[in-house]
């Protein structure tokens, strides 16, 4: 299908793709939100089956992106807590790469697909 043909049922392809980005942010806040209460109500593994299948799932999509942080940045030590600042590095930094292709969308998409 040609970008004409997509601008002719009032679709845009730059408008299709930062749509894109924003559900796929808002998807990935939220399951990093939902990791922070999980660690905070299950500090082990849930008792309950269908806790356990959404923390699965939801590990399933936040590891990939915090492991790699966590790896590199140590627990902060404040007595006998231990504070994971993973989520916030994780989060700040979606929120850049979603600002940056949001940019890029419109400066180099937008012009010439319309």
């Amino acid at each position: 299908m040609s970008v004409l043909a997509l601008q002719e049922f009032g679709f845009s392809v730059a408008g299709l793709l930062a749509g894109a980005v924003n559900y796929a942010y808002y998807i990935l806040f939220g399951a990093i939100i939902a990791s922070i209460v999980f660690s905070w109500l299950f500090p082990g593994y849930p008792s309950n089956s269908f806790m356990q299948a959404v923390y699965d799932a939801v590990r399933a999509v936040t590891n990939p992106i915090l492991m790699p942080i966590r790896s590199r940045l140590p627990m902060l030590r404040l007595g006998g807590i231990g504070l994971d600042l993973s989520p916030i590095v994780a989060i700040i930094a979606l929120s850049i790469a979603r600002r940056l292709l949001l940019v890029i969308i419109d400066q180099f998409i937008r012009p010439v697909t319309g």
